[in-house]
């Protein structure tokens, strides 16, 4: 009589057990939600998105804006592959409280003004569609700016401190901005 041997087909069983046990945590781990709420958890959402190395992150502002009941965590990070100008990211809170990765994107990200004179008036300029509105960001890093003017007459004080962040702004051409110093004088 011939002995059954069984521990081929146990083995096998085996190994498709653990194929699938690690493809369900696998696939559960790739579509984790993408957390925004500490700085190493921006970080590693940026890391993950393709959008810069988390070792070389560096953060450079992170604030909180609400747009119709719904609130955006706004990130400004430099990396090794962005060091000419601070790049804007985007989280929106789910019903937990937690900060996702927001899926709109940015179309425009440039240096409204970057000139030696006068030598510190840096205002970066970036706009993005929420919810089919399109908003301005204005990343402010020169002192010599303390208000923004829109095309409507409408004046936005940029704050004391630096960098100033101007969030959410109604978005108009940006040919008709102006950079007014702390008198209201026009910079240029």
């Amino acid at each position: 009589m011939e002995k059954t041997n069984y521990k081929p087909l146990i083995l096998c069983v085996v190994f498709l057990v653990i194929a699938v046990i690690g493809c369900t945590f696998w696939t559960k781990w790739q579509n984790r939600p993408l957390l925004g709420n500490t700085d190493e958890e921006i970080c590693e959402t940026i890391d993950r998105v393709g959008r810069g190395r988390k070792a070389e992150i560096d953060l450079k502002h992170v604030e909180d804006g609400e747009v119709d009941g719904t609130v955006y965590r706004c990130v400004f990070y430099e990396s090794a592959e962005n060091e000419d100008y601070p790049q804007l990211v985007m989280f929106r809170q789910d019903a937990d409280g937690n900060f996702i990765w927001y899926e709109g994107e940015i179309f425009s990200g440039h240096s409204i003004y970057r000139m030696p004179s006068p030598p510190d008036t840096q205002v970066y300029e970036y706009v993005f569609p929420i919810e089919g509105t399109d908003y301005h960001f204005f990343y402010v890093t020169g002192e010599d700016v303390a208000y923004l003017t829109d095309g409507a007459g409408n004046v936005y004080s940029v704050g004391e401190e630096r960098p100033a962040f101007l969030t959410f702004l109604p978005y108009w051409d940006n040919l008709d901005t102006e950079y007014l110093d702390a008198q209201g004088n026009p910079l240029w």
